[in-house]
């Protein structure tokens, strides 16, 4: 298992740098070998945001499957010490949902459903961000482009909640349209086809 730690306005100290290998490093229970795992440790400077120290982790597990998490609080440590029961819960449901498939004697997996690590990076980056803006101020100001693989709506539902996004993109493979899922505020997802 590979991790990669980096530091946003923080200095990144050896103990600091230590304690995080070694609370990641108990989850690797959940990857093959060769698996990628960046850390993004930070603090936010506006003295207005209480939990202001915060960790993301990505975790390129499974060849194919990305995983992501972000936790926030008002001590890194305690940041720390949070995300892993995130990525434990995220990695359990991952490997639950790969284990049923393998059991059905089923090809399509998460992992094997033909995104690149740099598909889904990307994929990762992509997310929603709430702003308030004016209608008359709005603009691009960001252009992301990837494949879409074909996938069925319950494997979208479950990259969606794999990157902890709000939104995805797919092509649905039973009907080959784009279809994007989204969180509805009841909890439930919405599914959006093209008519």
């Amino acid at each position: 298992m590979q991790i990669i730690i980096k530091g946003r306005n923080i200095e990144l100290t050896p103990a600091l740098k230590d304690y995080t290998e070694e609370k990641i490093g108990k989850i690797d229970r959940y990857f093959d070998r060769g698996t990628k795992i960046e850390v993004e440790l930070g603090v936010e400077k506006n003295p207005s945001i209480a939990d202001n120290q915060t960790i993301e982790v990505t975790v390129f597990a499974d060849h194919s499957s990305v995983i992501r998490a972000k936790q926030s609080s008002p001590d890194m440590y305690a940041s720390i010490d949070e995300i892993i029961g995130k990525l434990s819960k995220r990695l359990k449901k991952l490997k639950d949902k790969n284990d049923s498939r393998h059991n059905k004697h089923r090809k399509e997996t998460i992992r094997g459903n033909g995104y690149s690590e740099e598909d889904l990076a990307v994929m990762a980056a992509v997310a929603a961000e709430d702003a308030e803006i004016e209608p008359d101020d709005m603009m691009i100001v960001k252009r992301k482009q990837f494949s879409v693989k074909p996938m069925t709506p319950e494997e979208a539902v479950l990259e969606m909640d794999l990157l902890g996004h709000n939104f995805f993109f797919f092509t649905n493979s039973q009907t080959d349209t784009p279809n994007v899922i989204y969180k509805r505020r009841d909890g439930h997802v919405g599914l959006i086809e093209p008519t």
